[in-house]
This record gives C-alpha cells, structure tokens and sequence, in this order.
C-alpha cells in the first residue's frame, strides 16, 4: 500500500480535477493483492473509516442529512461508492466518491456507471452534478375505487438538452425511481387528506389548493423543484377531483 500510496493520491488529485463530469474517470486497472487490498480499506470497517464516514454525514446539510439524495424516499442508511468499488478499488475511500444513500437505491445502482456504448454517465450525482432546475418529473392523480393514485411520469422541456435528459432518464430508470415514488405516494396523499381535514376548517376548493401549493413551496425550497413530494402536491392542488374530495371531508 505504501508503494502505491503516492499513485493513489494523484488520482484523488485528478478525480476532484474532473468532478463536474466524472465519464473521463478511467480505471488504473490495479488487480490481485493490490485490488483486494484497497477494497479492503472499505471492506475492513476500521475505526479511521468510521471516522471519516461518521464525518461525511456530519458534513450534510441538516435538513437534508437523514435523507437519501439519489431517490428522496428512503434514509441514508449506507454509503455509494458513486465510481463503483469494484472497478474503481482507488477511491474505496475516498471521501468524494462515498455518498450517503439508502440501501435500495445502493443495490440498484450496483456497479451501473458508464454506458460502454456511447461513454456517458447513467446516474446523477446529486453533489456535484450542476442540477437541473427546469421540471422534468411529472404527476397525474387518479382514482380507483374513489382512492386517489399518482402516476409519475417524465417529460423533456425546451429547457432541457438531449443529453441532459437522457442522463435523467437513465437515472430514474436504473433506480427504479417512477415505481418507487408510485409505490410510496399512497402514504403522502392520505396524510395529506387528514392534514386538510384537521388544519382547514373552513374549507373550499381554493383554499385546500392554496394549502397544498404551500406546502409544495415548503418542500421545494428544502429540497429541489424535482423532488417526488413537491411534485406530488402540486398534482394534488391541480387535480380538481383531489381539492373537491377534501372539500367534501367533514
């Protein structure tokens, strides 16, 4: 380890170099003892990793901390090696390269990095990636059996270049993240409803879409004009069925 030491720490120096686009990243190709040995510094559990993991956490913005930036639904309860580990064992720990994430987005993502066939990321990285702020996530809510159900879909706007919204697509499809948030928005709208109903005394279709637009700017201005809930509230204030539902709660 120590002999490779000084080649290690140029590469960290080129990965924070090339880390507005990450594609240009290729493997030093360390095999054997070597590789397992760098895996290992990860693999280990040592208390300096711990330490530095423990650091990373700490050094997320609170409101965000505890919440898993590659889908916002699960807790960052593990850690992405965001240049998988196996291909890249030169980075197993590297702070930059470790992002907290949930363990379903974790075994998604897997070892998904580069398409080898045209060369271009499949996954966002949500901390250094210049984010899009343009709407590219779209709801509809509809109903079976007089229970609301959101539909997620995504949309390509004028503001959004090819590239840019084939990376999103990627990323939502690999993470499975359409089905995800169809699965766990059930929760959000029957919440939503019983928040209304305590909260909203005197209630009318305008008033119940003010309610949800505001609480969709609440969420957006903590998290992103993208984020799965944000959307969500908005697809509620616009859904006249939703507003005159909750109109009709007593």
């Amino acid at each position: 380890m120590k002999r490779i030491a000084p080649e290690i720490c140029n590469y960290y120096k080129i990965y924070c170099d090339s880390i507005s686009d990450l594609s240009v990243m290729y493997p030093i190709g360390f095999t054997g003892l070597e590789k397992e040995d760098l895996e290992d510094c990860y693999l280990g559990k040592t208390n300096p990793l711990n330490r530095l993991l423990a650091d990373i956490i700490e050094s997320q913005n609170l409101p965000i901390r505890s919440q898993c930036q590659y889908c916002g639904i699960g807790s960052a309860n593990t850690f992405d090696h965001y240049l998988p580990r196996s291909i890249f064992p030169d980075f197993a720990v590297f702070s930059l390269n470790l992002l907290p994430c949930c363990d379903t987005c974790n075994k998604h993502k897997s070892n998904v990095f580069i398409n080898n066939l045209e060369g271009k990321r499949q996954i966002i990285n949500l901390y250094y990636d210049n984010l899009i702020s343009e709407r590219y996530l779209n709801v509809s809510i509809s109903y079976k059996d007089d229970v609301p159900i959101a539909e997620y879909s995504l949309m390509q706007t004028s503001g959004i270049s090819d590239s840019q919204f084939c990376l999103i697509k990627s990323h939502y499809t690999k993470l499975k993240l359409l089905e995800r948030f169809r699965k766990y928005s059930p929760e959000v709208l029957s919440e939503t409803q019983s928040s209304i109903k305590t909260h909203i005394k005197a209630k009318s279709i305008e008033r119940v879409r003010q309610f949800l637009l505001e609480e969709a700017e609440r969420l957006r201005d903590r998290f992103s004009n993208n984020h799965w809930k944000v959307v969500l509230h908005e697809g509620m204030a616009n859904s006249s069925k939703f507003t005159e539902g909750c109109c009709l709660t007593q």
